[in-house]
């Protein structure tokens, strides 16, 4: 096997690189991670109405900078548009009523056609979409999924029902970790962490999915007949920080993906992330225990 973070071959039984101690594979399961994850995002911005594409990253067009030169055509245009504008001045008054009634005509009729193909309300198109089963198989705490390596089943978790909107944790030293997440497919989320001379926080959507104990994504100190192991990505979008933080801050801006592993006990469904890449995000701790905080 070819140590993925410095290059070294070693044994394929070995669980680290015996060189810099790295995971075996962690970078290359990441990697496989990421492309499983761009096919499910793209799933559902495509399979989700409009109205409900609450993690479009569409980027705000640039206005143009090119100056506008006023030349000798330029300003027989002008003349033109201007002499246009007097006579829609003087016509559109007596047009405005006729164009209503026409919008209006316009308007019931696609009404009506909408109601022969059975649409109906954006209200009753959100009920039948929430209703909607297309197939796609969600994480349950505590049950049991079958591995088939030749007809393989992706099951998918939301962040949300994982922490029930709300978890933290107090680390070792002191430091504070909060993440907050919102309903939705890909849970929009809020991470702060405060080690008592700065706070970093961050804001993003995720992506998680379970991981088959065949998968070996499972450490030695949570295995796979007391735990679940989940793979969660916490996309960065927008992260800021204060006072001691700088690190943190600057070590997610030139990877904008965290990818965590979430161990879920089957019995209690407490959660611990594990930084499997030690991007340094909760300090010196690789684990982080995760205590569900009551909400109101």
């Amino acid at each position: 096997m070819k140590c993925q973070h410095c290059g070294i071959n070693y044994s394929d039984e070995d669980r680290e690189c015996p060189i810099c101690g790295a995971r075996a594979g962690t970078r290359g399961r990441v990697g496989e991670l990421e492309k499983k994850a761009a096919a499910w995002r793209e799933k559902q911005f495509e399979d989700e109405p409009t109205y409900r594409k609450t993690h479009t990253r569409a980027k705000k067009a640039k206005p143009s900078a090119k100056p506008i030169r006023e030349t000798k055509k330029g300003k027989g245009k002008v003349a033109a548009v201007v002499a246009a504008a007097v006579v829609l001045l003087n016509v559109l008054p007596s047009a405005i009523p006729l164009l209503q009634d026409f919008a209006d005509n316009l308007g019931d009729s696609f009404r009506t056609y909408q109601e022969d193909l059975g649409w109906g309300s954006s209200e009753q198109e959100a009920e039948a979409w929430d209703s909607y089963d297309d197939g796609t198989v969600y994480y349950t705490p505590g049950e049991t999924y079958e591995y088939d390596e030749d007809h393989y089943v992706s099951v998918y978790a939301i962040l949300y029902d994982l922490i029930d909107g709300h978890a933290a944790a107090t680390l070792a030293d002191g430091t504070t970790v909060d993440l907050q997440a919102e309903p939705g497919e890909m849970s929009d989320y809020t991470l702060t962490i405060s080690d008592g001379t700065g706070t970093y926080t961050e804001s993003g959507y995720s992506w998680s999915m379970y991981n088959y104990p065949e998968e070996a994504w499972y450490d030695e100190a949570y295995p796979p007949e007391r735990y679940d192991s989940l793979s969660l990505c916490l996309s960065m979008e927008d992260a800021r920080y204060t006072g001691s933080m700088s690190e943190r801050y600057a070590a997610r801006q030139e990877n904008t993906d965290l990818w965590l592993v979430a161990y879920v006990d089957r019995d209690t469904y407490d959660i611990t992330l594990q930084d499997i890449d030690d991007t340094g995000v909760f300090g010196g701790e690789t684990f982080v225990p995760l205590m569900r905080v009551q909400q109101g």
